[in-house]
């Protein structure tokens, strides 16, 4: 899964502050990191299902959010040096604006890790996440699933299109007709799959 890494000594391997790292957490801390990563306004994600429960007497369906890779999310590699600060502190905080209040708050974050290797920290690309992205798409009600319209330019993740961009044509249901580059005419996929090529 890795392409590069940063030594612990600060020199730079083969890597971009657009790519990922890894953060390794409690499996019920997984969506509760990404919270919080996301609130201090580092960019971070984790791949997120939708679960349906049955609670109370009347077993009355609930929908909940879960983690899909339990223990694991990504930040952006850019934000190495603040996740190093927060996730050697005993007790993580971060500092935010409040709407409501009015003021800078300081919020708790759960406690989690950077995955290393030896005296590296890998990084993980964009395209080395698209399947993990589809695997959410899948497991989400169409509704719940940002669809990609007309003029939108994207990638589709397999069916022999991978690592090919194009751009969507004209789009009817759930189908998309996307032209790619290199093809001759527009080719018909599934809109719910596709991923977004910036």
């Amino acid at each position: 899964m890795a392409n590069g890494v940063v030594d612990m000594g600060g020199r730079r391997g083969q890597v971009s502050d657009s790519d990922w790292c890894i953060i390794r957490t409690s499996a019920a801390g997984t969506i509760a990191v990404h919270a919080a990563l996301a609130d201090a306004g580092i960019e971070a994600w984790t791949p997120i299902g939708l679960e349906k429960k049955l609670v109370g007497k009347t077993r009355k369906p609930v929908q909940r959010r879960v983690a899909l890779l339990p223990t694991f999310a990504f930040a952006r590699y850019g934000a190495l040096p603040e996740l190093l600060r927060l996730s050697r502190s005993p007790s993580p905080s971060y500092q935010c604006w409040d709407p409501d209040e009015k003021r800078m708050v300081m919020r708790g974050c759960p406690t989690f890790s950077i995955f290393r290797h030896g005296s590296i920290y890998p990084a993980v690309t964009d395209r080395e996440l698209d399947r993990l992205r589809v695997i959410e798409q899948k497991g989400r009600p169409v509704a719940a699933v940002r669809m990609i319209e007309a003029g939108e330019a994207v990638r589709y993740p397999d069916a022999g299109f991978d690592g090919l961009t194009g751009v969507v044509q004209t789009v009817q249901g759930r189908w998309a007709f996307v032209l790619f580059e290199g093809f001759g005419q527009s080719a018909k996929v599934d809109r719910t799959r596709l991923l977004s090529a910036a």
